[in-house]
C-alpha cells in the first residue's frame, strides 16, 4: 500500500476562504497523484490472470490518498510484490510507481 498524506500546511492568508480553496487544491493534486501511481503500478505489476491489476484501487480522504493492491481476491497482492523469482524486474512495483510520482513533486499535479 502506497500512502501519501499532507500533514502540515502553512497559508500566508488564513482566511476561511483562501483555507477552502487551498486544500481544495492540494485534494486535487493528490488525487491526480494518487491515480498516477496506481497507473504506473498497474504497469510494472506482473501480470498473469489480470486479478492483480484488476484489483488496484485509490482511496481518497482529506489530505490523504491510499493506493492499494490486493484484498480478499487478491491475497497474494503483497507477496507479490516483495518477492517474484519468476519475474524479478516487477518486484517492488507499488514502490517504484510511488518513487516516480512523488519525485515528480506536488507542484507538477496542481
Amino acid at each position: 500500500m502506497a500512502e501519501l498524506q499532507i500533514t502540515t500546511i502553512k497559508y500566508v492568508d488564513n482566511t476561511p476562504a483562501v483555507l477552502r480553496e487551498e486544500t481544495a487544491k492540494i485534494n486535487n493534486a493528490l488525487s491526480k497523484m494518487g491515480d498516477s501511481i496506481k497507473n504506473r503500478a498497474q504497469l510494472y505489476a506482473p501480470y498473469d490472470s489480470g486479478d492483480l491489476h484488476d484489483d488496484a484501487r485509490v482511496e481518497k480522504a482529506e489530505l490523504s490518498v491510499k493506493v492499494i493492491f490486493g484484498g480478499f481476491a487478491v491475497p497474494y497482492a503483497r507477496r507479490r510484490h516483495y518477492e517474484n523469482n519468476l519475474h524479478p524486474e516487477t518486484k517492488y512495483y507499488l514502490e517504484r510507481a510511488g518513487n516516480e510520482t512523488t519525485r515528480q513533486g506536488v507542484q507538477f499535479y496542481l
